[in-house]
């Protein structure tokens, strides 16, 4: 079962880190005689392979990756996941332009900000979290900081991360559902919920809704790799 892992620094470096020497990843500290790692731009991933790998190493990170569970999806099967990832591409292509084309929609979601006063923060740093709708997580969900080259994908269980600075704004859009903007200040963690597009149908005495035809082939997919 995994084990949650959380760093802490209870009593940091009085050392000063422009005046270290650099090395290959990070810094050389004379006092210590200790190599540091620059972990400010790693993944939750890397940081904890790292820690398993050695347990008394010295590190450098951000004011976003310490007190909270290190978030490390489960790997799937490769194979399977190159499959999904193929049928899921494949549908998303021939809508991926409407959708963008679409009004953007704000919508609830899940924002834990650093208890960290937001005058320390860095200037840049790891935003992670979760995106899925009302039948659970959306794979493949697309995330773009705006007017940027920056972008990634949810994992297999909607997981995902992606660098920020204050004041970027995060793009999630995916199939058949409502795209969402989300303004970073200093949070580190954003968890999102969208909501499907639906399509209307009209009925005696009343208005019938029902799921798009793409939403209903995309959690089909996805429910075969939950």
């Amino acid at each position: 079962m995994y084990k949650p892992v959380q760093i802490t620094i209870p009593t940091p470096c009085h050392e000063k880190w422009d005046e270290m020497t650099p090395t290959d990843k990070g810094k050389f500290c004379a006092a210590c005689q200790k190599n540091v790692i620059d972990f400010t731009k790693a993944t939750d991933r890397e940081i904890v392979q790292s820690i398993n790998g050695n347990k008394n190493l010295c590190g450098r990170f951000s004011p976003s990756q310490l007190d909270r569970d290190l978030i490390v999806p489960k790997e799937k099967s490769t194979a399977w996941t190159a499959v999904a990832a193929g049928i899921i591409s494949f549908i998303t292509l021939g809508v991926h332009k409407a959708t963008a084309q679409e009004t953007v929609k704000t919508e609830q979601t899940d924002v834990k900000t650093d208890s960290i006063a937001q005058e320390n923060l860095p200037e840049k740093w790891i935003v992670t979290g979760t995106v899925s709708d009302e039948l659970g997580a959306l794979p493949s969900t697309n995330i773009i900081v705006k007017g940027t080259t920056r972008s990634t994908q949810t994992d297999i269980e909607g997981n995902y991360s992606i660098e920020v600075e204050k004041g970027d704004v995060l793009q999630f859009s995916y199939i058949a559902h409502n795209p969402v903007e989300v303004t970073i200040n200093s949070s580190s963690e954003i968890n999102i919920t969208l909501t499907e597009q639906c399509i209307e149908h009209g009925i005696a005495g009343g208005i019938m809704i029902r799921r798009s035809f793409f939403g209903r082939i995309f959690h089909s997919i996805g429910n075969i790799f939950r």
